[in-house]
């Protein structure tokens, strides 16, 4: 069983060195916490404040990947700009979720 992680977590970090080639491109509009994706921010928020000092004051990106989901939770660190000048390109984290809305991966940049 810990060989079989241990292959899994080499085969998504060079699917993830391989395929995130580019870098994240900031968001321009947050999705609301209390509109279609409210489950899915709901889960990654959960987590996010169990690993970062910062979650009250994040935004939230949901985009469908495979059969579920990566919420992107950006840290804003200047309230008072527009658009993604809100964030900065390193202040985010990655939150995956799968089709039955558990967390399945996290990955935190900055």
């Amino acid at each position: 069983m810990e060989m079989m992680f241990r292959c899994w977590t080499v085969v998504m970090c060079v699917s993830l060195l391989l395929g995130c080639g580019g870098k994240q491109a900031r968001m321009e509009t947050p999705e609301d916490p209390a509109g279609h994706h409210r489950e899915q921010i709901a889960v990654a928020r959960r987590l996010l404040e169990q690993r970062e000092n910062w979650a009250d004051r994040a935004e939230w990106e949901v985009l469908k990947s495979g059969d579920g989901w990566q919420v992107i939770a950006w840290r804003v660190e200047h309230p008072e700009r527009k658009g993604p000048d809100r964030y900065l390109p390193w202040g985010y984290s990655v939150i995956e979720i799968d089709s039955r809305m558990v967390t399945v991966g996290y990955r935190r940049k900055g």
